[in-house]
């Protein structure tokens, strides 16, 4: 077997010392760090390296010659290597327009100098895991292909021995219906259907066994059911359960005629899982079990592999989000102390305020998070939503006159349902005051209630431009917003409010307008 190409990462850095310090943070035995002083050379290295062979490139920003950016625009332009996952590390500029650039032009991570060794070592090890397991799928890939291709080509084979067979089985039926009688007809019709079943057992790339009823004696397994297992003609004539329900422990014929998804433990000692159907068939006038399993564990494992790749990127996501909203607040205080450490004393009285408030603001960002989450308590009793609106409408009627505007309520017959005063309040305000934003003046926003079968539903509508359909799959996810100062915390509170009062919110938007409906159930789950 030819030995696999051990994995590449390309450190990119005009200065000697930072590729020495790359090199030993990224030393592995798991890939070879190849450092390059330039962009140029990086464009020559890559005309001579697959890209299969190559997991991350950490681009260094400023170079003389051609600069990070252009390097990396030039690596993106071709398509082989529009794939692979290129970290920015700089130290010169932290401005959020060098970071947008750094992403528009295909980067996946942009990191600030000093970087963190360990921080980074997660981050390149991340990389390289997908890498290698990328190549794993596309190897497992190509072998399915071909084992498709086989599969095709027995299906055609046996399509065409079924077709000579029905040939032949006509001329055999027009002989017996001239020359025998009914029983010997219904004989041969029957023995034709055993062999078509026998072909089909063992030529199914499904795991299939037969066992005997009552005591689940095997009497057959498949080539499929051997390969999977591992266990061969050892197996028959015992009662060895090995494709088990997911239950206690105590198997029984019930169980097995009514279970899905399966565990079974191989000869090697592995545990997989497939999704398992039976049916109880009649062999010589024996009751038997058919078993039929398709093996799912690949499946399951990427799948979950997937869902774990998902939550990081949100961690991550929301993590840069709390990280921006913080610092700016941080930055100003800290010039402060700056002032007060080289001037005189009576510059405290000009800029402490100003401080203090730009501390409330971080305290505030950092409230309204935590207002996210899904364990908070929840003061809910009896409330009558109508009376919460009418409390609120004329702060929103006066919000809406100051900025020429007006709001229209509507509320409808509804019962009292079980409410938190605070959250709903802080839900209506922020959902309102975001409708008054998005119009511009002369616009309404309509505030209405009313009962369904079995909800009580608030609907806040606008006659602003709309949302788009790429922000509206963005819609309620923290640190998200399209204003200019805004922490985009607002929407994704009050979904996460709806969801403590078990309720959901539908959105509908067009170029007339938006329109978000709460509906909250009358009899809480």
């Amino acid at each position: 077997m030819e030995m696999e190409q051990q994995v590449k990462i390309l450190a990119v850095d005009d200065r000697y010392e930072n590729l020495l310090a790359l090199n030993s943070i990224l030393a592995s035995s798991s890939y070879d760090v190849i450092s390059l002083q330039s962009g140029e050379e990086c464009l020559r290295y890559l005309l001579k390296e697959p890209a299969d062979h190559i997991a991350v490139i950490l681009m260094d920003v400023q170079m003389p010659g051609l600069s990070g950016f252009e390097t990396v625009e030039l690596i993106k332009q071709r398509k082989a290597y529009q794939d692979i996952p290129i970290i920015f590390l700089t130290a010169l500029s932290t401005s959020i327009e060098h970071v947008l650039r750094g992403y528009h032009v295909g980067s996946i991570d942009y990191l600030f100098k000093p970087v963190h060794p360990k921080m980074l070592r997660m981050k390149v090890d991340g990389f390289v895991n997908m890498h290698l397991n990328h190549q794993k799928l596309k190897i497992q890939s190509e072998l399915l292909h071909k084992r498709t291709l086989d599969l095709e080509e027995t299906n055609r084979k046996l399509a065409e021995a079924e077709e000579k067979l029905i040939q032949q089985n006509v001329l055999l039926e027009q002989w017996v219906e001239e020359r025998t009688t009914e029983l010997v007809d219904a004989h041969q019709k029957l023995m034709n259907s055993q062999e078509h079943f026998k072909k089909m057992f063992i030529l199914s790339p499904s795991l299939m066994s037969i066992r005997r009823l009552p005591d689940l004696t095997y009497l057959e397994v498949n080539e499929s059911w051997k390969q999977y297992t591992g266990y061969g003609n050892e197996i028959i004539g015992t009662n060895l359960d090995l494709l088990s329900p997911e239950s206690d422990g105590n198997i029984n014929l019930c169980d097995i005629l009514h279970n899905e998804k399966v565990k079974y433990v191989t000869k090697s000692g592995e545990v997989r899982t497939a999704l398992l159907s039976t049916e109880i068939i009649d062999i010589e006038h024996d009751k038997c079990l058919l078993e039929v399993a398709v093996d799912v564990t690949e499946s399951l494992r990427f799948e979950s592999e997937m869902a774990r790749l998902a939550q990081l990127n949100l961690v991550g996501e929301m993590a840069a989000g709390i990280a921006h909203e913080i610092r700016n607040p941080m930055t100003t205080i800290r010039g402060f102390l700056q002032l007060f450490r080289e001037n005189d004393r009576h510059m405290q009285r000009e800029y402490i305020p100003i401080m203090l408030e730009e501390l409330d603001r971080a305290n505030d960002i950092i409230t309204e998070y935590l207002s996210l989450a899904k364990n908070k308590t929840s003061y809910q009793k009896s409330e009558s939503l109508n009376r919460i609106i009418e409390s609120l409408l004329p702060l929103i009627q006066a919000e809406a006159v100051m900025c020429g505007k007006h709001v229209n309520g509507n509320l409808g017959s509804c019962p009292d349902i079980q409410l938190d005063d605070k959250e709903i309040r802080q839900l209506i305000l922020n959902m309102c005051m975001n409708g008054l934003e998005a119009m511009s003046v002369g616009g309404t926003l309509c505030i209405e209630t009313y009962q369904d079968d079995t909800h009580v539903v608030l609907l806040i509508a606008d006659e602003g431009t709309g949302i788009s359909a790429e922000h509206l799959e963005k819609l309620g996810r923290p640190f998200f917003t399209t204003k200019d100062e805004g922490t985009g915390l607002g929407l994704a509170i009050c979904y996460s409010i709806a969801t403590r009062h078990q309720a959901t919110i539908e959105v509908n938007s067009s170029s007339k307008g938006t329109t978000f409906m709460i509906r909250f159930p009358m009899q809480a789950v």
